[in-house]
């Protein structure tokens, strides 16, 4: 956050954050539709909403795979 404040964060600073929240969230929802079992699919249900968001974020805002691509060039 600071680095943003300071107009100093880099894209592929970004991209790697952006990659790691998206991965995490996927990782958290996919075990919190697992305990929920069949509930976790019907959308009546918070886990079920945040699973269909989960899946979204790894596209919009740039696709992992992109986010990836960027995150490999630093190293």
């Amino acid at each position: 956050m600071e680095l943003i404040l300071q107009h100093e964060l880099s894209p592929e600073a970004a991209a790697a954050a952006k990659l790691w929240c998206t991965e995490l969230y996927s990782r958290v929802v996919d075990q919190c539709v697992q305990l929920h079992g069949g509930n976790g699919y019907m959308l009546e249900y918070p886990v079920a909403r945040h699973y269909l968001d989960s899946r979204v974020n790894r596209i919009y805002g740039g696709a992992n795979d992109i986010m990836r691509e960027l995150v490999a060039r630093t190293l």
